[in-house]
């Protein structure tokens, strides 16, 4: 075999579109918008309760310990190199024109720019469960990811048992590749974690 027959061709994707530092992104029904001070009660609403907590990696939070994860998101608000990442607070506003309320988190961590990897996350405050607000806000994260950062693929990894997590990485178009078994320890307890991908051509052809 000759030396030229082994040759590989270089991947063609990297992460053009960085660095990028966090914008505000609008969907039909909801503004993703960078975290700010203000958002403590909001976040504090639902980082309390057992049903998000449930198949997060943390507890429950009291008023303090949402005041400190709240200023550590913060800080989360730019794209450049390996392990950042952006936080976005999913706000839908008052068609009435009063005040916004602040519904859920989603996030976009960039995990290696050389391949144009990310991962992708979110919680949602469980009264808004079932209304399409949690699809319509990850699709858009996605967008971001493939046709403004030039990602080449997106993953999430989920706790194997959080059905409506795994459901929604479904309607995204992800496909579930592979199922880690007891991988990982949380509330003192071993869980499978599931993991979820989606592919930039994926993506398009979906569309």
């Amino acid at each position: 075999m000759s030396d030229e027959a082994t040759i590989q061709t270089p991947a063609p994707h990297t992460a053009a579109g960085l660095p990028y530092a966090a914008q505000e992104l609008r969907t039909e029904r909801l503004l993703l918008r960078p975290l700010n001070s203000g958002d403590l009660e909001n976040g504090h609403e639902f980082e309390r309760l057992k049903d998000v907590a449930r198949y997060l990696y943390w507890e429950v939070h009291d008023h303090d310990e949402s005041a400190e994860h709240l200023r550590k998101r913060i800080a989360m608000n730019r794209l450049a190199q390996d392990g950042d990442g952006i936080v976005y607070a999913v706000e839908l506003p008052d068609p009435e024109g009063g005040h916004s309320r602040v519904i859920g988190h989603v996030s976009l961590f960039l995990k290696k720019a050389e391949w144009a990897k990310f991962e992708m996350g979110w919680v949602f405050h469980p009264a808004v469960h079932g209304r399409g607000y949690a699809t319509e806000a990850t699709t858009r994260l996605l967008e971001l990811c493939f046709d403004t950062l030039g990602g080449h693929r997106v993953f999430a990894q989920l706790d194997a048992r959080n059905e409506a997590s795994a459901r929604l990485c479904e309607i995204l178009g992800m496909r579930q590749e592979a199922l880690l078994r007891e991988t990982e320890i949380a509330k003192g307890e071993w869980t499978d974690t599931a993991v979820f991908a989606i592919l930039e051509q994926d993506f398009r052809s979906g569309r």
